[in-house]
């Protein structure tokens, strides 16, 4: 049901509930109380009567220690109580008791002698000499202690207010003074007169509780149960209602010179002013909380009425917002919490306002972008289907290429085989051109050695040349000689024939020898020919074998540069196999990797079918989400 009440009907039920059961609690909070406080007031009014009448138990019980003193202390009755002269006693106090007793309530003045015997009373002189040990206690503990003993105590003449003195003559104890106060009915018709409550004395016996003075009846207003509870000290208070008039009763345990209780004292109060007062403050809370109830229901219904005006504000302001006109701001005057709502409404349609504002700019750009991407997205897939057909061809390509480097693999093998026989062969034909170079050297040494050598024959022969031209001298002196001795042969006849034929035969032998040495000289001059011939030859020879060594040399060099070459071709055959293996290998992993590639561009053009799907969707949805934020109404020029 109250889910179809308005706000503030809500608000002044719940109002008008609160104040209620707040009033109903501080009236009936604030009624126990005053109960209580009146409870109170009365107990302590009724405890102050209570004091009162103790205080004057106490106040009587001063009076007649302060009379006995007096009397105790005056030096006549000293020497007379001591001299035993109870005439001269009475004679000094006997005329005027009558007005003691009447004007002031003093019944009884005696003097006692210890322990208790009655030595002479004032106030009965005829009567004396009797012993009180037995219930006058405050006489027997006056005159044992020797110090003054007061308060209530029963005697002869029942119960009064008793005072007793111990009189001394010449530092010796002689025996007691006493002065006795009435405490009967006039005691408490004096208190009633005096206060204005009544009061009563009751005092226990065997059938309960005997009424000993009393100015409001004859029987105690309180059971006897109550008053038992007052005599062991705790006191009580009752209510009684006599006549129609309502009554508050107090009980308390009166004691007598001991401490010892000897009765109950009932204080009897008229409560009407206090039950009137509470009846007037009963009545003022209950109208002052049907006030505070009416005031409260109307107070509410005046803030409920102002509360739910600007909640409505708000409310219009937000519903508003809740069509999509984000354009009018929720501004609502005032510190309270609804115009914080209205601030945190105006603060969520500015954030909805930029939001959509930011929205409908993204939407529309989002509808653009998925729409390039779609289409994007369309040619990526045409592109990915011609990448995959060309990765596919390029995966023959590549199986073909895995294939060659294969064989180009095998092939390089075969090439650094022969290029290691190669470089083989050449360091042999290296080693055999050193060794040629070597004979050559050799050779040419030879020659050297054998050219010196036919230079030195030349040599020898021209000196053989100069020793036929000194023989040739001599042949010739020879034959002048032989010429010579001829003729003196022929001069010297016979004598001389002989000479003759031995200068002839010396001229033929200088002739032969002419003849010899001129063929020795043509042999020499042939050989001197010769070994010209031979030293040119073997100057051409050397100069070949030079030209042979440096042949020798060059080609050892070139050889050396042909093994060096060979050296490197093979290592670099051997490092195109390494490479042509590890192209292989990459071949195979880059035709591994292109069959892997065609799978995932197979896989990628399927996504990329969804990709494009979805892009259409996204765009659709972008386009939708564009018509949507169009709905809000972001400026006052924008249409609804």
């Amino acid at each position: 049901m109250l889910r179809n009440l308005r706000l503030w009907a809500k608000i002044t039920v719940a109002m008008g509930a609160i104040v209620g059961v707040v009033v109903a609690v501080l009236t009936a909070n604030n009624l126990g109380g005053m109960t209580s406080l009146i409870h109170e007031a009365e107990r302590s009014a009724l405890d102050a009567y209570f004091k009162t009448l103790t205080n004057g138990i106490a106040t009587q019980s001063r009076t007649a220690e302060a009379l006995s003193a007096l009397v105790a202390g005056m030096p006549l009755v000293q020497e007379r109580f001591d001299a035993g002269d109870r005439k001269a006693i009475s004679d000094l106090f006997a005329p005027g008791f009558a007005r003691m007793d009447k004007e002031y309530g003093i019944k009884q003045f005696q003097f006692h002698t210890p322990p208790a015997t009655s030595y002479f009373r004032v106030h009965l002189p005829a009567k004396f000499g009797d012993d009180l040990s037995s219930f006058r206690h405050t006489v027997v503990e006056t005159n044992r202690t020797q110090t003054p003993t007061r308060g209530l105590e029963g005697g002869v003449a029942g119960l009064g207010i008793r005072a007793v003195v111990p009189v001394f003559h010449g530092g010796r104890h002689l025996g007691s003074v006493e002065f006795g106060l009435a405490f009967d009915q006039g005691f408490f018709d004096e208190f009633k007169a005096q206060s204005g409550v009544d009061a009563g004395l009751f005092l226990p016996d065997k059938d309960g509780f005997t009424t000993m003075a009393s100015t409001f009846g004859k029987d105690a207003l309180l059971p006897a149960a109550v008053l038992q509870k007052a005599m062991a000290g705790e006191p009580q208070i009752g209510h009684h209602r006599q006549n129609g008039v309502p009554y508050v009763v107090y009980a308390g345990a009166v004691k007598d010179y001991s401490g010892k209780a000897i009765g109950v004292v009932e204080i009897v109060m008229d409560s009407s002013r206090y039950e009137k007062a509470l009846h007037t403050a009963r009545t003022n809370a209950v109208l002052i909380g049907v006030l505070s109830v009416a005031c409260g229901l109307l107070l509410a219904m005046l803030l409920a009425h102002h509360m739910a005006r600007r909640i409505n504000t708000v409310v219009a302001a937000v519903g508003k917002v809740a069509e999509g006109d984000l354009s009018a701001t929720v501004s609502l005057p005032g510190r309270d919490e609804i115009s914080d709502l209205a601030r945190a409404t105006d603060a969520m349609r500015h954030k909805l306002h930029t939001l959509a504002q930011s929205v409908r700019d993204n939407a529309f750009r989002v509808h653009a972008a998925a729409q390039e991407i779609a289409d994007a997205v369309g040619g990526q897939a045409a592109t990915s289907t011609q990448m995959s057909s060309s990765v596919a061809e390029i995966t023959s390509t590549m199986e073909e290429l895995s294939a060659s480097s294969a064989q180009i693999a095998d092939h390089s093998q075969s090439v650094v085989d022969i290029a290691n026989q190669t470089l083989t062969g050449t360091r042999d034909g290296s080693d055999a051109m050193q060794t040629v170079l070597d004979r050559i050297n050799d050779i040419r040494a030879d020659n050297q050695r054998s050219l010196q050598e036919i230079i030195e024959l030349g040599v020898r022969s021209k000196q053989i040349g100069k020793v036929m031209e000194i023989i040739n001298a001599v042949a010739d002196q020879t034959k002048l000689i032989a010429f010579n001795a001829a003729l003196e042969a022929s001069s010297a006849g016979e004598a001389g024939k002989r000479f003759s034929v031995v200068a002839s035969e010396i001229r033929r032998l200088a002739d032969s020898v002419t003849d010899s040495t001129r063929e020795i000289e043509a042999k020499v001059g042939e050989i001197q020919d010769s070994i010209s011939r031979l030293v040119i030859t073997s100057e051409k020879g050397s100069s070949l074998i030079v030209a042979g060594s440096s042949a020798s040399a060059s080609t050892a060099e070139q050889l050396g540069r042909i093994v060096a070459a060979a050296g490197k071709t093979s290592s670099a055959a051997q490092q195109i196999s390494l490479s042509t293996k590890q192209q292989q290998i990459a071949s195979s992993q880059v035709v591994v990797a292109l069959r892997e590639i065609v799978s995932a561009s197979s896989h990628t053009e399927q996504s990329l079918a969804r990709i494009s799907e979805i892009s259409r969707e996204m765009s659709d949805m972008s386009g939708h989400l564009e018509a949507l934020v169009r709905q809000f109404k972001l400026a006052a020029t924008d249409s609804e």
